[in-house]
């Protein structure tokens, strides 16, 4: 029996000893009984990583993968946003407003729009607006107006008709709360717009 090697002191055995009958080598057969007694050889255990080391292993051989899929996927996403720009159609330039008609207003009658906006300041176009608005309603009983109003009055004043959409002014006065929406969908002066308009100068065509 094989002596324990975690045992301290020593450690007596019991032995049973059978004679056997054996024909061969008496040297070879000494040898089988000293082996028997001898003790076994402790097998090395195997030496297994930590598990902290064999989890950090694995991540770095997954982060390894993912970066080299992500990096395959970046390029596959550019080479997409490549075709999709060659192949979307180009951008159709966006059609600038007509030019709004001259409509027929009686622009000599006094108070002409002339007499009306003498002495004011014209320096905007956005005071142009607001003077032509406060003399059609005020003089020619026109409350709600257009881009036609506004433009027949710019070309009876010969003022400069470079706009190239004469509705955004009156929308921009509107945002501005010197205008109002009637239910035409016309565009009428209020009386913060009309006050203003007095402060700009002159005497409206009196006297």
């Amino acid at each position: 029996m094989a002596r324990n090697p975690s045992v301290k002191g020593p450690m007596h055995s019991r032995v049973r000893f059978v004679l056997v009958e054996a024909e061969g080598d008496i040297g070879q057969v000494t040898q089988a009984i000293q082996n028997a007694f001898r003790s076994p050889v402790a097998a090395q255990p195997k030496r297994i990583g930590s598990p902290k080391s064999a989890i950090n292993s694995t991540i770095e051989d997954q982060q390894s993968e993912f970066d080299f899929e992500e990096e395959v996927e970046d390029e596959g996403d550019e080479a997409n946003v490549v075709e999709a720009r060659s192949s979307a159609k180009p951008r159709v330039a966006r059609k600038p407003p007509s030019t709004p008609d001259i409509l027929p207003i009686d622009m000599k009658t006094e108070v002409s729009l002339s007499s009306f906006a003498q002495g004011k300041d014209t320096k905007s176009q956005h005071k142009k607006y607001l003077i032509a608005a406060a003399w059609l309603k005020e003089h020619r009983d026109i409350g709600g107006v257009t881009a036609g109003h506004i433009y027949t009055c710019f070309r009876s004043m010969e003022w400069s008709t470079n706009i190239q959409d004469f509705w955004q002014p009156l929308r921009e006065l509107k945002a501005r709360k010197f205008f109002a929406r009637n239910e035409r969908n016309e565009y009428e002066i209020n009386h913060i717009g009309l006050d203003y308009v007095d402060k700009l100068g002159g005497s409206n065509g009196a006297g």
